[in-house]
């Protein structure tokens, strides 16, 4: 099985970030009944509270997440928000090379 993790950092503008933090976490609400999706973290800055970071995780191959998963409706409407709001993202594919855990 095909697996990848998807790290996004995103900024808002210190006018919507409050708003735009309720909209990432409704996102996911969607999201996570997605069937190839893993899971997820959401993470806000505490220096800086307009930029967020998350961390995703997809059972599927990246090109079929970029062209199926990415076209579903919510998606799309996700990226309309995006734009309407003036957020800067910058995403960043990763595989796993190694695991630790506790």
């Amino acid at each position: 099985m095909e697996q990848f993790t998807l790290a996004i950092k995103f900024t808002a503008k210190p006018d919507n970030y409050k708003q735009f933090k309720k909209a990432l976490t409704d996102l996911f609400e969607t999201v996570r009944l997605q069937p190839n999706f893993v899971e997820a973290t959401i993470h806000q800055n505490i220096q800086k509270a307009e930029e967020f970071f998350v961390y995703e995780v997809w059972n599927e191959n990246i090109e079929h997440f970029m062209n199926v998963t990415l076209k579903q409706p919510y998606a799309l409407e996700w990226e309309k928000l995006l734009v309407d709001m003036g957020i800067v993202r910058e995403p960043a594919v990763y595989e796993s090379i190694a695991e630790f855990r506790k």
